[in-house]
């Protein structure tokens, strides 16, 4: 048997394609604090304040839908080059503006750059990473994009004082500039080189992040294999057979975003504002706590994904999402007749992002990595992706305009709605693919069994 050596240089691989989680977390997060200060300069209306926060959603939504053809064409290592000159292009615009359209469209430049790296950064990291830590790489992922938050939440918390929304902007080039650095000296794709005919090229990566030519030999061996079978169509993911699988991906992508996670991540000083936290300081240190309960739990997921199961973790989850949903809209009920409900809500909050972070925030990801049969994986994946990011501008845009027009506890009864829906489609429909193989997975899928037994 062939020992495969751990080698230094996956782990440092693995840490700088990981920057991309980081840039896809922290403007997500940064825009939370800003905003606020943004609204107030601009005086924007609640729609505009959702358009201009929400316009990373489309650029993002777009970047997505052409990632699976921009990857294979240019290369995994160059488009995440051009994902971090995109990044300090559309930030740099984003700080310097003094006209709000303009603002937008440095947020839409800004999220074409995400879109395009929540695609590449994991595809990429999983291509040159050796096959036993492959299973992990997906919640890896989340976790980067989890600590990206919360450095941007707390970066918005040092700016907050000063009222300096251009400074909590900028900050977002640090991680890019470093991305582009380390980009610049890592290796291609080995399954990108031998799709380019560059199997030579290929073997020699393999052998240095392995340490072992035989075993490099032998993984690009099963490299050529699989790539003569991994080619399919759109046309073959919408067929009968693969459509089960379809709609399982499609609808916790759209789960995950309708249950509201997102109102929270990028609007948690507003509802803290809203809530009764009565200086914008004092709200943005409130959603730091936020961020923090976000990147911890995060991390106690990780060994539970593979010891308790995916189902298990979803259900408690949106069970958690749910209670702390209703219990939010209680809070604000309670804020509005007598001011008593400010510790209520924030407790409200930190409970509905641990429970995301258990289950929904990497379980979606992680599923539709596993359950889309090899031939329309990276389709599948990339079209879920983009049903995600446009769930996500919806969410987004629509939720100042909601709390403008029934309150935030109603905006927050309807997600709990969301939730106790999500639970339902879950309990009945979703399989558990803990410790089954792929490929079982895939042959219970075109013999024909229910969509709960696809795990079986």
């Amino acid at each position: 048997m062939i020992k495969e050596r751990k080698s230094p240089f996956f782990v440092i691989v693995a840490m700088i394609a990981g920057l991309s989680g980081i840039l896809f977390g922290y403007d997500t997060g940064v825009m939370s604090g800003a905003i606020l200060f943004i609204s107030k300069e601009f005086g924007l209306s609640p729609l505009m304040n959702g358009i201009v926060v929400a316009a990373v959603l489309l650029g993002a939504f777009l970047g997505a839908i052409f990632s699976g053809v921009i990857t294979d064409l240019w290369g995994r290592r160059r488009v995440l080059i051009c994902v971090a000159i995109i990044f300090i292009f559309g930030t740099i615009i984003t700080a310097i503006v003094h006209h709000i359209w303009v603002l937008a469209i440095g947020r839409f430049i800004v999220g074409i750059a995400i879109g395009v790296a929540s695609y590449t950064a994991p595809l990429y990291i999983s291509e040159i990473s050796p096959p036993r830590h492959r299973g992990a790489l997906v919640s890896l992922n989340q976790l980067t994009i989890s600590i990206g938050i919360l450095l941007s939440y707390i970066v918005d918390f040092l700016f907050a004082e000063s009222s300096n929304w251009r400074g909590m902007l900028i900050m977002g080039v640090v991680p890019a500039v470093f991305l582009l650095i380390g980009m610049i000296f890592l290796p291609f794709s080995p399954r990108w080189l031998v799709g380019a005919g560059r199997k030579g090229d290929a073997l020699d990566i393999l052998t240095a992040l392995r340490g072992s030519m035989p075993l490099a030999v032998r993984e690009l061996d099963e490299i050529v294999e699989t790539s003569k079978k991994e080619k399919g169509t759109y046309s073959e993911l919408f067929s009968a057979q693969v459509r089960p699988v379809l709609w399982i991906g499609v609808l916790l992508a759209i789960i995950q975003q309708v249950t509201g996670i997102n109102t929270i991540l990028y609007y948690a000083p507003t509802i803290f504002e809203f809530a009764g936290f009565e200086t914008s300081v004092a709200s943005i240190l409130a959603t730091m706590g936020v961020g923090v309960i976000f990147v911890l739990f995060t991390v106690i997921a990780l060994p539970l994904l593979d010891n308790w199961g995916r189902r298990p973790l979803l259900v408690l989850g949106l069970v958690g999402m749910f209670i702390s949903l209703v219990a939010l809209s209680i809070s604000f009920n309670l804020i509005k007749v007598d001011g008593s409900g400010k510790g209520l809500a924030l407790a409200c909050m930190l409970v509905y992002i641990a429970s995301f972070a258990i289950s929904l925030g990497p379980i979606m990801w992680l599923m539709i990595a596993e359950i889309y049969p090899l031939k329309v994986r990276g389709a599948g994946a990339s079209f879920a992706t983009c049903i995600n990011w446009a769930s996500n501008w919806l969410v987004t845009v629509t939720f100042l305009s909601l709390v403008s027009a029934i309150g935030a506890s109603g905006t927050f009864i309807i997600y709990a709605g969301f939730a106790l829906v999500s639970l339902f489609f879950v309990w009945f429909y979703v399989p558990e693919t803990k410790g089954i193989s792929l490929e079982k997975i895939e042959r219970n899928l075109f013999a024909g069994k229910p969509w709960r037994q696809l795990g079986k």
